[in-house]
C-alpha cells in the first residue's frame, strides 16, 4: 500500500512540473545543404527521470530545451563543437552539467543520443554517438524541439 501511495504522490508532482513542448513536428529526414553538417540529439525518457528537462548549448550555435521523446536538430558549418548540457532555472534536470566535443565532418550527419540513468542515489547522464539506423528508427517517433521552444 505504501508502494501505491508513494507513485500516486510521485504522479502528482510531476503532473504539476514545469515542461517544455516541443513545437517542431514529427522527425522528416531532409537534405543536407552541400556542404554544411547537421547534429542531431535525441532523447527517448520512460522513467521517472524522464520528467527532467536539460538544456542542450552548442557553442556557436545557441541552445535547446530536450525533454524526453524529442530531438534537437541544428545544420552546422563543418567544424569542432563543444555541445553543453546543464540546468535552467525553472525546470528540473538533477544531474550534474557536463560537456563533449563533437567534429562535424562536410556533408554529414552526427547522431547523438542523451542517456540518462538513475541507481538508488546514483544518478547518471551522458551523450553518446549512435548509429544512423537507430537513431532514424527512434526519431520518427519523437517531436523536434526548436531553438525558439520555451518553458511552460
Amino acid at each position: 500500500m505504501k508502494k501505491i501511495l508513494g507513485i500516486v504522490f510521485i504522479g502528482f508532482l510531476l503532473a504539476g512540473c514545469t515542461t517544455v513542448k516541443p513545437t517542431g513536428g514529427l522527425y522528416k529526414e531532409t537534405t543536407l545543404e552541400s556542404g554544411k553538417s547537421k547534429i542531431i540529439i535525441l532523447r527517448k525518457g520512460g522513467s521517472l527521470i524522464s520528467a527532467d528537462i536539460p538544456t542542450i548549448g552548442i557553442l556557436g550555435h545557441g541552445s535547446y530545451f530536450l525533454p524526453s521523446k524529442s530531438y534537437i536538430q541544428a545544420d552546422v558549418d563543418p567544424g569542432n563543437y563543444n555541445i553543453n548540457v546543464y540546468e535552467t532555472a525553472g525546470l528540473v534536470w538533477r544531474f550534474e552539467p557536463f560537456d563533449i566535443d563533437v567534429t562535424a565532418n562536410k556533408n554529414e550527419t552526427i547522431y547523438l543520443e542523451l542517456i540518462t540513468w538513475s541507481v538508488g542515489l546514483v544518478s547518471r547522464a551522458k551523450l553518446e554517438t549512435v548509429e544512423k539506423v537507430y537513431a532514424l528508427d527512434k526519431l520518427k517517433m519523437f517531436e523536434r524541439t526548436l531553438f525558439s521552444d520555451s518553458i511552460q
